[in-house]
C-alpha cells in the first residue's frame, strides 16, 4: 500500500470519490484538491475519518505513518 498522498489518492479513486472524501472529513472538495495538487501531508485530523470511511481499506497508518506507526502484535 502506498503511503501519504498516494494513500489519499487510493482512498479517493478506489473507495470514495473526491466529493465523498471531502464530506467525510468535513472540508470542501477544494481543500482535498489543494492537498493533492501541492503534495502536502494529509492533515492529521483527516486520517481516522478516512480510515473509517474506507472501511479500513486505507488506514491512518497508510495516510500518516509518522503519526500512526505500526506496532508488533502485543505492543502499544
Amino acid at each position: 500500500m502506498e503511503t501519504g498522498i498516494g494513500a489519499l489518492k487510493t482512498a479517493i479513486a478506489a473507495h470514495l470519490g473526491s466529493q465523498a472524501a471531502a464530506r467525510c472529513v468535513g472540508v470542501t472538495p477544494q481543500a482535498v484538491s489543494e492537498i493533492l495538487r501541492r503534495g502536502k501531508r494529509v492533515p492529521a485530523e483527516w486520517c481516522l475519518r478516512l480510515e473509517q470511511a474506507t472501511g479500513g481499506a486505507v488506514t491512518a497508518h497508510d495516510l500518516r505513518p509518522d503519526l500512526y506507526p505500526l506496532y508488533p502484535k502485543g505492543e502499544t
